[in-house]
């Protein structure tokens, strides 16, 4: 009987100790900090989630501004792509404007990043996607798959700015 009653005080030790871990990681969102690339991003606050973007484009807006997405993935060579969360559970490129900048090369999955620069469709070629992969890192049968062009949304960011990016990400010359 001691047994039982000393794991469940255990149990209820342990679970309080884990909400208030969940307490306090909660209260840290509030406190992001940004890393710069490229152009400087003057507000913050007037972001469009980059799910929009395809939406806007088709209504004749101009897709241009500031737009917000998690990053799925980074360019695993120098830094000068990221593919982003894109408005139907895909993924949507964004590159860095004339390779003028780079981002850090790992490490940001699933940061909250905010680029000032300009949506748009375009058709990439089998070359360029296999370029792609080969920058992500992927298995030589997924590279050998791809086979025709494709017509898909992208950004060209000039400048980017990335959550919580953590210390030592490398980035392209490290």
């Amino acid at each position: 009987m001691k047994i039982i009653v000393s794991i469940a005080c255990s149990l209820v030790l342990f679970a309080s100790c884990s909400v208030d871990s969940k307490q306090d990681s909660s209260s840290n969102l509030n406190e992001t900090i940004w890393s710069s690339y490229g152009e400087t991003i003057v507000n913050l606050s007037e972001a469009i989630p980059a799910t929009q973007a395809a939406k806007m484009i088709e209504s004749g807006e101009n897709a241009a501004g500031l737009f917000e997405a998690e990053i799925v993935q980074s360019c695993m060579t120098m830094g000068c792509w990221m593919s982003v969360k894109g408005p139907a559970g895909d993924t949507v490129m964004v590159f860095m404007k004339d390779h003028a900048f780079f981002v850090p090369k790992d490490s940001l999955q699933g940061k909250r990043a905010l680029f000032t620069g300009e949506a748009f469709y375009d058709t990439v070629s089998v070359e360029l996607q296999k370029h792609l992969l080969e920058d992500a890192g992927a298995d030589q049968a997924a590279i050998d798959a791809v086979s025709e062009p494709v017509y898909e949304l992208a950004f060209e960011a000039s400048g980017v700015q990335i959550a919580d990016v953590p210390a030592g990400a490398p980035i392209a010359g490290e």
